[in-house]
């Protein structure tokens, strides 16, 4: 944001929608709108070209799919940040965030929903719509985007064993560390995969496919 303006990329088929986005976010004095894209191919060259501080990206569009799109702009700048604002809700939603988008709305929500993701987004954040209609909570997306990143090797060590079904007692004997390094580390692997339990651990570490080789 180098002129203190939040710079949006548009990236949809329809000139009429891009046309409503744009009248849209530039009633805001801070937002404006530095390119439209027609086609996902197109919306990698211009994002390219203009380094927008944020792309609102449609999933359906004319020759390669949004999530592709997302898909080749994170693989030259993994910083990028991208909304996508869709008709489709579900699992489309669930898959485009795991895929790396940051944030997810749904064309039926109102206005004020779009201008207050764009700044949460800026600022930082995820934003998941309520009519997104995902199943998944956000922060088990984001541990299934990055599969087991947020851990530490004694962490995946230690979360392998919890879901062996190893007591605290147990695992603290065959790593030589105290129960309390044992609770200690429990906590934390269960913070940054978002669970409480260690059923729900389980059924995490599974699907990041954290398991045993034998």
């Amino acid at each position: 944001m180098t002129s203190g303006r939040i710079r949006i990329q548009l990236a949809d088929d329809h000139e009429i929608v891009r046309a409503g986005f744009r009248h849209l976010l530039e009633k805001e004095h801070d937002m404006q709108v530095v390119a439209e894209s027609a086609t996902g191919k197109q919306a990698c060259r211009d994002y390219e070209r203009c380094q927008p501080d944020i792309l609102i990206l449609d999933i359906s569009l004319p020759d390669i799919s949004g999530i592709e799109v997302i898909r080749r702009i994170l693989q030259r700048d993994s910083g990028a940040r991208i909304l996508v604002f869709s008709m489709h809700v579900g699992m489309v939603a669930e898959h485009a965030m795991k895929k790396g988008a940051c944030g997810y709305i749904c064309k039926r929500s109102g206005a004020g929903a779009l201008i207050s993701a764009v700044r949460h987004i800026i600022r930082g954040g995820r934003y998941l719509d309520d009519n997104a209609n995902v199943r998944m909570p956000l922060q088990l997306i984001e541990a299934v985007k990055s599969p087991a990143g947020p851990l530490s090797r004694r962490e995946l060590e230690i979360c392998l064993l919890l879901t062996e079904g190893k007591s605290v007692a147990e695992i603290g004997e065959l790593l030589h560390v105290s129960v309390k390094t044992v609770y200690t580390h429990r906590q934390h692997i269960m913070d940054k995969l978002g669970v409480t339990t260690i059923v729900e651990l389980s059924q995490v570490a599974a699907r990041l496919g954290i398991q045993s080789d034998g």
